[in-house]
C-alpha cells in the first residue's frame, strides 16, 4: 500500500506481511543509474541539449526499480529549477472498472498540479486539457526543467498507454526541457511518437554486488536469519530477494515465504496457478510450448496433459510472460524463467 509521497519496498504491495517503507537510509547502490539521470537534468538546467530525453529502467522482478525512482525523487526535489512529477501506473491498473478518458484526465491533472496549475483552468475534454497544459508549460519551463518519474509503465494496459501518449507524453517529449524517467517489466510498449522511440535510452538494472548486498541486509534487516554472505549465495544480489531471504531464512518454511513475497504483486486470482507453473518448469533452463505438457504430466502425475492443445500450452507461456516471470532468450533457444525466482522456487 502506498501513502502520498511514500514509496513501499521494491513494489507498491505488502511484502509477506512485512512492509518496509522507502527511506534514504535503507537505499544502497545504483550510483551509475543515479548519475545518468542527474547529469541529464543538469544539462537541461544549463540549457544544453541531451541526446536521450527518455530513460527507461528495466530489470527482473525485485531489482529495485520502484526504489530507484523514489531515490531519484529525493535527489531531484531539492535541485533548483527542477519540477518533479511522480506517478505509479499501477494505481490505474483497474481501468476496466472506470472510463479510460477519465483516467487519462486524472493523470493530466496530476501533472498540471505538479507544475503549479489548477484543475479548473484545463477544461474537461482531453484535447482541450492537453492543449491548455502544453500552452501553460511554455511559460513554466522557460527557466525550469520538468522531470517525470513514472513507475510500472511498461507492462501497463496498452490502451491506456496509447491515450497517454496521444494527450500527454507525446506532446511533452517534444519540449526541450523535459526528461521522462520510467520503469517497467515485461514487453516494452511500442511508442508511435518518434521522440519517445529515437530519444530513448534503456538501462537494465543488474543485481546488487556482494558488497552492496551486505550493506542492504545490514541496513534493512537488523537481525537476519542468515549472514549477508549466505544471502548473496541464494539470491545473486536481487534486492527484493535479499530482503526476503534475510528476513525469513532458507529453511523450507522460510523459502515458502520468500517465494510468496516474490509473487505478491501478482493478483491473488492468478498467483496460485502461476506458482504451480513455476514449480513445474523451474528445473528447465529453457522451455517452449512443446515442453510444457510433459512437465505438467510429471508434476501432477496426470497423463491427460499430453493431449493439451497448442492454445492451452500457449496460455501457460503467456501467463508467465504477462507477469514478467519469463522472457524469450535467443541464446537458449526458448523462454527462460526469471533467474532469481526460478532459483528460489527450485530450492
Amino acid at each position: 500500500m502506498k501513502k502520498e509521497n511514500v514509496y513501499v519496498c521494491f513494489s507498491q504491495e505488502r511484502v509477506s506481511g512485512k512492509e518496509l517503507l522507502f527511506d534514504e537510509k535503507f537505499f544502497v547502490g545504483r550510483a551509475e543509474e543515479t548519475d545518468l539521470v542527474i547529469e541529464n537534468v543538469e544539462r537541461l538546467i544549463a540549457d544544453r541539449s541531451v541526446e536521450k530525453q527518455v530513460i527507461t529502467f528495466t530489470g527482473e522482478r525485485g531489482t529495485g526499480k520502484t526504489w530507484l525512482l523514489a531515490h531519484l525523487r529525493e535527489k531531484l526535489k531539492g535541485m533548483p529549477g527542477v519540477i518533479v512529477s511522480s506517478l505509479d501506473l499501477k494505481d490505474y491498473k483497474d481501468i476496466k472498472d472506470i472510463k479510460l478518458p477519465s483516467t487519462v484526465a486524472q493523470i493530466i491533472r496530476k501533472v498540471n498540479r505538479a507544475t503549479g496549475g489548477s484543475d479548473r483552468e484545463l477544461g474537461v475534454e482531453l484535447d482541450e486539457m492537453s492543449r491548455k497544459l502544453m500552452k501553460r508549460l511554455e511559460g513554466v519551463l522557460a527557466g525550469r526543467v520538468l522531470v517525470l518519474l513514472w513507475d510500472n509503465v511498461h507492462g501497463s494496459d496498452w490502451e491506456l498507454l496509447s491515450k497517454l501518449e496521444d494527450y500527454l507524453l507525446g506532446p511533452l517529449i517534444k519540449k526541450p526541457r523535459v526528461l521522462v524517467v520510467m520503469t517497467g517489466g515485461g514487453r516494452l510498449y511500442p511508442w508511435k511518437t518518434p521522440e519517445l522511440r529515437l530519444k530513448a535510452e534503456f538501462k537494465d538494472l543488474k543485481p546488487l554486488s556482494e558488497e552492496d548486498t551486505k550493506a542492504q541486509v545490514e541496513r534493512q534487516v537488523p537481525n537476519p536469519r542468515i549472514s549477508p554472505e549466505e544471502v548473496y549465495q541464494h539470491t545473486d544480489g536481487n534486492p527484493l530477494a535479499n530482503y526476503l531471504v534475510a528476513l525469513h531464512g532458507v529453511r523450507p518454511e522460510g523459502l515458502n515465504k520468500v517465494v510468496e513475497g516474490l509473487l505478491e504483486t501478482i493478483p491473488s486470482e492468478h498467483r496460485q496457478k502461476i506458482r504451480k507453473y513455476l514449480e513445474t518448469l523451474c528445473v528447465l533452463r529453457a522451455f517452449d510450448e512443446e515442453r510444457i505438457p510433459p512437465m505438467l504430466v510429471e508434476y501432477y502425475g496426470d497423463g491427460s496433459y499430453r493431449g493439451w492443445t497448442f492454445a492451452q500450452r500457449r496460455e501457460v507461456r503467456q501467463e508467465l510472460t504477462r507477469w514478467a516471470l519469463a522472457r524469450w532468450d535467443s541464446e537458449q533457444g526458448g523462454y527462460v524463467l526469471d533467474k532469481t525466482v526460478r532459483k528460489l522456487v527450485e530450492e
